[in-house]
């Protein structure tokens, strides 16, 4: 029984639907010699892990807009 070629035309395009990249990950050394694995996501927010079970964690928000309105009673 063959699958419906619709449908395996589905089953490949999903993990190109978003055409994300995934996270992006780097490890090596920093200008002190110790090791390091820097993890960053999609939003481009940052997680680093350093020796010594240390993080370091960079966080890009976003811009957020506030708009005031007033009422006046009469």
């Amino acid at each position: 029984m063959a699958a419906d070629p619709e449908w395996l035309e589905r089953m490949r395009s999903i993990g190109s639907i978003s055409r994300r990249s995934g996270d992006q990950v780097r490890a090596g050394r920093d200008e002190a010699g110790q090791r390091f694995k820097a993890t960053t996501d999609e939003l481009g927010n940052t997680v680093t892990e350093r020796s010594g079970d240390r993080q370091d964690v960079t966080i890009n928000a976003p811009r957020v807009t506030v708009q005031t309105t007033t009422h006046e009673e009469r």
